[in-house]
C-alpha cells in the first residue's frame, strides 16, 4: 500500500498510476502538474481501466482548451466574487446518506445580464474543484439540486445552441462516475428548459435528472433530510451562504 497526499492506494493501483503518469507526460500539449490526485480522479471514474482514463481525460482538457473563458482558469476574480455574492452556487457542508458531496444552485437568484454563463460556471469550477479533490466523490459520487424557485423567463436567452453544447460537455466531463441531478421549485419554464437542454444530453445522464418541484419527501429518497437545510424540508437551519463561502477561501491555495 502506498499513500498520496492522504490518498492511500494498493500496488496494483498504484501501477495504473505510473502508466497514466507516462501517457500524459507523452502527450504533446496536456499538462496537468504534478498533483497525483488529478489522476486519480480519472483512475476513479474508469475503475482504474487506463485507457478510458485517459481518453477522459484528453476529451476533458481539450475542451477546456477550445473553450477557456467556461473554466476558472484564474480564481476568485472580481467577476467570480460578485457571481458568488448572489448565493447561486453552494457546496453543502455535510454529506448525504451515501457520502456524496451536495453542490446546490439557486438559479432563481442569478441576475440576468450582471455576469455571463461562462462566469457562473468558472464559479462551478470552483466548488466543484475541491470536491473533486475529496476521495470520497471519486468512489460515492455527486448531487446536484437546482433550485428554480423565482427563475425568471429572461433566463432562456442564456440558453443560446453554443452554450448549451459547451455547458453540457463540461457537464457530461466531470470525472464523477455517478451523478445525480434533482430538479426543484420548477414551474412552468422548466417544459421549455429541458426541451432545449435535452437534445444535448447523453442518456446515461437523463436517466439520472429526477424532478421533484417542491415535493420534498420525494427529494428526501434521493438526499436525506438530515443534510438538508429547512427550506427544503431538511433538519438543519437555513443556509448561511457568507458561512458556505469560507470554504472557498479557506482553501484559496488548492485552486491556485
Amino acid at each position: 500500500m502506498d499513500s498520496i497526499k492522504d490518498v492511500t492506494i494498493d500496488d496494483l493501483q498504484m501501477k495504473c498510476l505510473c502508466e497514466l503518469k507516462k501517457l500524459v507526460e507523452a502527450e504533446n500539449g496536456l499538462h496537468i502538474g504534478e498533483d497525483n490526485r488529478i489522476l486519480l480522479r480519472y483512475l476513479y471514474f474508469s475503475n482504474f481501466d487506463v485507457p478510458k482514463a485517459f481518453t477522459k481525460m484528453k476529451s476533458v482538457y481539450r475542451l477546456k482548451y477550445d473553450s477557456r473563458n467556461w473554466f476558472a482558469t484564474e480564481v476568485m476574480t472580481e467577476r467570480q466574487k460578485l457571481a458568488l455574492s448572489r448565493n447561486v452556487h453552494c457546496l453543502l457542508k455535510d454529506k448525504d446518506q451515501l457520502g456524496r458531496s451536495v453542490y446546490l444552485l439557486r438559479l432563481g437568484n442569478v441576475v440576468i445580464g450582471e455576469v455571463e454563463p461562462w462566469e457562473n460556471f468558472q464559479v462551478d469550477d470552483l466548488w466543484l474543484e475541491l470536491a473533486l479533490d475529496d476521495p470520497d466523490t471519486w468512489t460515492n459520487g455527486l448531487v446536484y439540486i437546482f433550485d428554480m424557485q423565482g427563475l425568471s423567463w429572461k433566463y432562456l436567452r442564456y440558453f443560446t445552441p453554443q452554450n448549451c453544447k459547451i455547458g453540457s460537455s463540461k457537464a457530461e466531463g466531470i470525472p464523477v462516475r455517478k451523478v445525480e441531478y434533482h430538479i426543484i421549485n420548477s414551474g412552468l419554464i422548466l417544459n421549455s428548459l429541458v426541451t432545449i437542454i435535452f437534445p444535448f444530453l447523453s442518456s446515461s445522464t437523463k436517466q439520472n435528472v429526477h424532478f421533484h418541484k417542491n415535493n420534498w419527501p420525494s427529494l428526501h429518497k434521493y438526499v436525506t433530510p438530515d443534510i438538508l437545510p429547512q427550506e427544503y424540508g431538511g433538519k438543519l437551519t437555513t443556509l448561511d451562504y457568507a458561512d458556505l463561502r469560507c470554504y472557498l477561501t479557506d482553501n484559496e491555495k488548492r485552486l491556485n
